[in-house]
């Protein structure tokens, strides 16, 4: 009868600690995949001199929405953003609004409301809002010429606190 015992007592105890192990290495992989990066490019196109129009393109590759909030200015320093242009719905029509250089304080950094879908491609759910574009305005002084520059997107994810993520833009030769 105690053999009887101890092998039913020694099954349960294997049982809990394969069950506990499964869900330790499924939640193990969950944590993984939930770090994904986003895929970040971005470019900027000269639109006058001083003015440049900074063009990012996000995809979200984590299985849950990504919310971005804030686009910030790295380098050259003496660079100035400008709110980013917005399409704005009404009945009367689609608008674009943005600011003005002459009666909108620039800044260094901006913040955005930019809220991208998950991206669950192992069950196949993958959002169509997963992907986005951010347009934002660039002013420099007229001396300064670059052929690239750094900026940094703050993003808040299910991940836990804020990500930074730096990004360097590339400018588009117009032909």
């Amino acid at each position: 009868m105690q053999d009887w015992m101890f092998m039913l007592q020694l099954g349960v105890a294997l049982a809990a600690g394969l069950a506990i192990a499964a869900w330790t290495m499924g939640f193990a992989f969950r944590a993984r995949r939930s770090g994904a990066e986003p895929v970040i490019t971005a470019s900027f196109s000269k639109l006058q001199a001083g003015w440049y129009q900074l063009q990012i393109s996000i995809a979200n590759e984590a299985p849950y929405a990504l919310r971005v909030d804030e686009l910030k200015r790295v380098s050259p320093r003496a660079a100035r953003l400008m709110a980013p242009i917005k399409q704005v719905n009404t009945r009367e029509g689609e608008f674009q609004v943005w600011s003005h250089p002459s009666t909108d304080k620039a800044t260094a950094s901006i913040p955005l409301d930019f809220i991208l879908g998950p991206n669950d491609s192992r069950t196949g759910a993958v959002s169509r809002a997963s992907e986005g574009q951010i347009t934002a305005w660039l002013f420099l002084p007229e001396r300064l010429d670059p052929t690239e520059l750094t900026v940094e997107i703050v993003a808040l994810n299910n991940a836990g606190p804020h990500r930074r993520h730096r990004v360097k833009a590339k400018r588009e030769d117009k032909r």
